[in-house]
């Protein structure tokens, strides 16, 4: 079992005051303030001669090239160098599984990876094609605007991330506590539980049924109910991206882009959540599970562990 382990008090901890929680917020205010203007020249001229549902479908795939490269640029390096400052930040106590001293763990590990990237490549490139033409089908109102004439401001768009994020946040804890709740469900979601120490490749490790109902579901519903500017949908969508990414990196850096706010969930708590199987259903924002009190026990070990008293 992958636990958590302790950090020494020198160690800066994922949303405590540090300059590293600077390095954070500053590459949000990048991908929140500088992203659109760098990208408002050339968006609409890129999908003007495209459907609605068609640009749709283009805006989703040009968030998959991020898959890449979080993967070589954040998740890469620290897996490869193994060097002590990336380690102090590393969650489980056990060994990543690819340099344990056991072949047959080697071996199962490299298995499951293989498996891990199929399983990948077709939620992404087939499952939620799907679901979105099928959104198109069924909802066939007019989609995301991608017109320069509706960009919207800061304010706008401050507003529509929000909706976004709580929304989504509450569809996606209710659809993993009850992937949870019942057995019926759970035998498609302990495919993504395979992974009791995490890394990166398991982020978007699913069974199609479990993809369908936790992953493309809240994502293409709550687009629909708020019906932000392609533009905000495509900010969103990287945001998404990345936390999940994060959930699974196995290092709770404390200059994550995505954990140095105050309601942001902490990295540890999805490993918390994949080593004892227990509470922790929010991935994104720790909103909900302190409301439906699914934090206490992470709460408990985290305070045992950090000696901390921030949730």
């Amino acid at each position: 079992m992958a636990i958590p382990r302790s950090h020494q008090s020198t160690v800066a901890l994922q949303g405590a005051p540090s300059i590293w929680m600077l390095v954070g917020a500053l590459q949000s205010a990048l991908w929140f303030f500088a992203l659109p203007p760098l990208l408002k020249p050339y968006w609409s001229s890129c999908f003007a001669d495209f459907s609605s549902s068609t640009a749709e479908m283009i805006l989703f795939l040009l968030i998959i090239p991020f898959y890449f490269s979080y993967i070589i640029t954040v998740a890469l390096p620290p897996y490869l160098l193994q060097w002590n400052f990336f380690e102090q930040y590393k969650i489980s106590r056990d060994p990543w599984p690819w340099l344990d001293r056991q072949e047959s763990v080697r071996r199962k590990f490299w298995s499951l990876t293989y498996k891990t990237i199929a399983v990948d490549s077709f939620g992404l490139l087939f499952v939620f094609p799907v679901m979105l033409y099928a959104k198109s089908i069924v909802m066939p109102h007019p989609g995301l605007s991608f017109s320069d004439d509706e960009w919207p401001t800061y304010r706008k768009s401050c507003v529509d991330m929000a909706s976004l994020a709580l929304l989504h946040e509450f569809a996606f804890y209710w659809t993993h506590r009850i992937m949870h709740m019942f057995p019926q469900l759970y035998k498609f979601h302990k495919v993504h539980h395979e992974y009791k120490q995490n890394n990166c490749l398991s982020a978007q490790y699913f069974h199609p049924v479990d993809f369908v109902i936790s992953i493309g579901g809240p994502a293409i519903l709550v687009s629909a109910l708020v019906r932000p500017h392609s533009i905000t949908q495509f900010q969103f969508g990287l945001w998404l991206l990345y936390t999940n990414f994060d959930d699974h990196l196995g290092y709770a850096f404390p200059w994550s882009p995505v954990r140095w706010f105050p309601l942001a969930c902490k990295t540890d708590s999805h490993e918390f959540h994949h080593s004892v199987n227990l509470g922790m259903y929010s991935s994104k924002l720790e909103v909900y599970d302190t409301v439906f009190g699914t934090n206490k026990a992470y709460n408990k070990w985290r305070k045992s562990r950090y000696d901390v008293t921030d949730k």
